[in-house]
């Protein structure tokens, strides 16, 4: 994509995905004369208080402690749950004085493991923030640690929760794009991700607050953007593809931002995945890969912050459709001329384009839009960290550990991204574990 897409006629996919949300929500309202869960949330930065917020908006959640060790965030936590919860700076003192049945870590990725385990050990069931761990090692410990325990614990990964991008699932496996040869995805933002801090430069905790609220951009606390935004959208090619990538290999630098930071201000990777041929059902939708083995299928992933044009989306390219995809937007794509290379013969053609076969000159368009034709639009209502939310307290309630994102999906996710940087800073191809 070059430019905007033009919606053409308007026809809605209400997504079948969006009801088993609703449902899901009816479930809890209908539990709601038991006692609610007790939360405790431990983080009360920016992501911790999207999620206070969210779960001030639920019926059957209750707040019951907070947790931050930086006093103006736990304030601003206390502000948001608006219930008065009790107040820690320690997070093991909150476990052990509060009790909650359900743990939320929105902290620092590299407090993520320790913290997960420590309510894990307390009988807690736990959502973690997204990316699950700072390293794979840790992510195996808490994934082990749940598995022993046989917990309830989901990943921060939203967009499983998302109803368009539960009816772009549904639409793949229909088998109505066909066979998925490529999936391109981005996430472009003219922000420096530095925060604000409090004090001058000079001051004698400047140095201690710089890297308490910039923890994003050094590699102790941090794994970049790999981490922080490419998680999500790798997460849609793992869940499409239903596997995960057998190598990565890419490029990374800092080469705007340069402001002393560690982590790369602009990285750019292609993961390769050995996917399992589909078999859609019989009809106009089937799909089977050419000889019936397994192929190999190419994920491109860009995140800059440099320039905002086309924002975050992915497109999913299949043989015989495209999905373009965002929280907000869905459209598919039928793909022209499937049997017939779109050999213009309606105007379409640009001039200066010609395919040379057989001795014989055969006009084919150039226009990179032409090929589009009008999509199906996927429309839902809906916040799908709230939705998110829902769901994990769903899992509590009814004690299922098969959460949307689980510790065994969340490791696979945390392998994936990691790998990119291992590839970034060794300058060759990555082989990722299974």
């Amino acid at each position: 994509m070059s430019q905007p897409i033009k919606s053409g006629r308007r026809t809605f996919l209400k997504s079948a995905a969006a009801l088993s949300a609703i449902a899901a929500q009816a479930q809890l309202v209908a539990a709601g004369e038991k006692e609610p869960v007790r939360i405790a949330v431990v983080g009360t930065g920016a992501r911790g208080c999207d999620l206070i917020r969210a779960l001030t908006t639920i019926d059957g959640a209750e707040i019951v402690g907070l947790c931050d060790d930086y006093p103006p965030h736990l304030e601003q936590g206390v502000k948001f749950a608006g219930n008065n919860p009790r107040k820690f700076a320690n997070y093991e003192e909150l476990l052990d004085r509060v009790q909650p049945q359900a743990v939320i870590v929105a902290t620092p990725l590299y407090l993520h493991s320790k913290m997960c385990l420590a309510a894990l050990d307390a009988g807690c069931a736990v959502f973690c923030e997204k990316t699950m761990c700072h390293s794979v090692e840790e992510a195996r410990q808490v994934a082990a640690r749940v598995a022993e325990k046989k917990a309830v614990f989901q990943v921060g990964l939203q967009r499983r929760a998302n109803a368009i991008y539960r009816q772009g699932l549904a639409m793949v496996q229909a088998g109505m794009l066909g066979q998925i040869t490529t999936i391109k995805a981005q996430w472009h933002r003219h922000n420096s991700w530095r925060r604000p801090v409090p004090v001058p430069r000079g001051h004698e905790d400047y140095a201690r607050l710089e890297r308490r609220l910039n923890w994003r951009l050094y590699w102790d606390y941090s794994q970049g953007l790999m981490a922080e935004l490419a998680s999500h959208q790798l997460d849609i090619a793992n869940w499409y593809l239903q596997t995960t990538p057998r190598r990565v290999l890419g490029a990374a630098g800092i080469d705007y931002w340069r402001d002393g930071r560690e982590v790369y201000d602009n990285v750019f990777c292609i993961y390769e995945y050995e996917v399992a041929p589909q078999v859609a059902p019989t009809g106009i939708n089937a799909a089977v890969t050419g000889d019936g083995k397994p192929y190999t299928a190419r994920v491109t992933y860009s995140s800059i912050q440099s320039n905002q044009y086309e924002g975050a989306s992915e497109l999913i390219f299949g043989t015989r459709g495209t999905l373009f995809l965002t929280q907000k937007k869905g459209l598919f794509y039928r793909e022209a001329g499937v049997d017939d290379p779109l050999w213009a013969t309606d105007g379409r053609v640009a001039k200066d384009a010609a395919l040379l076969t057989a001795g014989k000159t055969l006009k084919m368009t150039n226009d990179p839009w032409a090929h589009r034709g009008s999509p199906f639009e996927i429309d839902a209502e809906g916040d799908d960290t709230r939705d998110e939310l829902v769901e994990f307290l769903n899992c509590v309630r009814t004690c299922d550990a098969q959460t949307i994102c689980d510790a065994t999906t969340g490791l696979r996710n945390a392998q994936t991204v990691l790998a990119a940087n291992a590839a970034f800073k060794s300058g060759e191809a990555v082989l990722i574990d299974g």
